[in-house]
């Protein structure tokens, strides 16, 4: 295959991982209200829509693998695509909570392909030697439909409606999946060598016991980061201070670039640094800070730049997912797939019970909730909760940072996709 097929199949792969970032940002994050408003749904319900993708995507991360292996790379690649692409559809046209929800069970399970699938496929087409400047390209692609999910979908919401700007990106999902089957029937992708499936790896990586704090440490960062990214953050300074909806997008999207922005930063400072350890204490630390400024400007200063501030503090600690697989492909240098997939769950399923919980607190203070034409607005006490609540896990995975152990030796490997 020619370098510009491979290119040209690369760039098409990585419009389904688009879509599949945006799916996990954009809802319902971006539009809480309207969902709400439009359904009469509660918060924990609303928060439900993006709690059940994160079920169903950090579960299958464990099992993805050895499917890829089993069943070839491009057929599940592209079935997760077209399963992404109806899930989407019916989510535009759904008026029923039953098909609403089962739009994003659809969603969970196309979307769950496209990381692992992008991976392999990166390694299949360009090699070892270009890897990680491949990897880096589609993580930051990829990222890019995160950063789409924030102000410019709020305003495309805005102006159209959230089922017709639904529609339209469900119909450019399809496009793309269409382009991608018939590139790879053209250039003979569907072959494939079948493997057994094993989990022997899975068995293994479970008994490793010291890369227990690292993965309780990761998997905690990354929640409070993405509970302020995807699941209330819009919500809570459209709530708490007032401002448009289209100031409060602007500030998740803030929260994007700087993400994208740190991603790269700490894949450089891994591949450099003597020691690991040291860095994952420090975000833990920031990271717990941050959440005790949010409670101070709740009772003090009530200013959305204090919520900025620690919006990038944010993330600072969510753009390091490199840092934290380096650390455990290092303890598991011979199951670097399955160790990746494995902290990867984790760390969604953690996302998914977190968005289960602020939904819980948020309907708590549901009698004391203001409710417009446009928005059910929650009190100030309900995010308080929430934000101590992130204050004492942020607090158990700083303690659980300083018992990492650093490795015996240090493995160079290629960055894999932080989370």
């Amino acid at each position: 295959m020619s370098l510009k097929m491979k290119i040209f199949l690369f760039l098409i792969m990585n419009g389904f991982y688009f879509f599949s970032y945006f799916h996990r940002v954009g809802i319902p994050g971006t539009i809480f209200n309207e969902i709400q408003m439009d359904f009469h749904l509660t918060a924990n319900q609303v928060a439900g829509l993006g709690a059940i993708v994160f079920y169903i995507y950090g579960f299958l991360q464990f099992f993805i693998g050895p499917c890829l292996d089993y069943f070839g790379t491009n057929r599940i690649f592209v079935t997760g695509g077209f399963l992404l692409c109806v899930g989407s559809f019916l989510f535009s046209f759904a008026h029923s909570v039953f098909f609403l929800f089962f739009s994003r069970v659809l969603v969970g399970f196309g979307a769950s392909v496209a990381y692992l699938g992008i991976v392999k496929k990166t390694d299949e087409l360009f090699g070892r030697d270009f890897f990680s400047l491949m990897l880096g390209i589609a993580l930051f692609l990829g990222y890019s439909g995160g950063l789409f999910a924030t102000l410019p979908f709020e305003r495309m919401v805005n102006f159209f409606g959230w089922r017709q700007t639904m529609l339209v990106l469900s119909v450019i999902l399809f496009l793309i999946m269409i382009f991608t089957l018939f590139s790879f029937i053209k250039n003979h992708q569907f072959s494939y060598k079948k493997n057994t499936m094993s989990f022997i790896d899975i068995k293994q990586i479970l008994l490793n016991r010291k890369m227990y704090p690292v993965i309780f440490s990761a998997a905690i960062n990354f929640t409070v980061y993405f509970i302020f990214q995807s699941i209330i953050g819009k919500k809570l300074l459209q709530d708490t201070c007032g401002v448009t909806s289209k100031i409060a997008a602007s500030f998740t999207l803030f929260m994007m670039v700087s993400t994208m922005l740190f991603v790269l930063f700490w894949g450089t400072v891994t591949h450099i640094a003597k020691t690991r350890k040291s860095l994952i204490v420090f975000l833990c630390l920031i990271s717990m800070i941050s959440c005790v400024m949010m409670l101070a400007n709740f009772g003090i200063w009530k200013h959305p730049v204090v919520f900025l501030l620690c919006f990038f503090i944010f993330a600072i600690v969510g753009g390091s997912g490199p840092l934290t697989t380096t650390l455990i492909k290092e303890f598991n240098p011979s199951g670097v797939g399955t160790s990746v997939g494995f902290i990867n769950g984790i760390c969604y399923i953690f996302v998914a019970i977190s968005g289960n919980i602020c939904g819980f607190i948020m309907d708590r203070f549901s009698s004391k909730a203001v409710i417009t034409k446009e928005a059910v607005v929650y009190p100030v006490d309900a995010y308080v909760v929430i934000v101590g609540l992130c204050t004492f896990i942020s607090f158990l995975a700083f303690l659980s940072s300083l018992r990492i152990t650093e490795p015996e030796t240090k493995v160079k490997t290629e960055i894999p996709e932080p989370f």
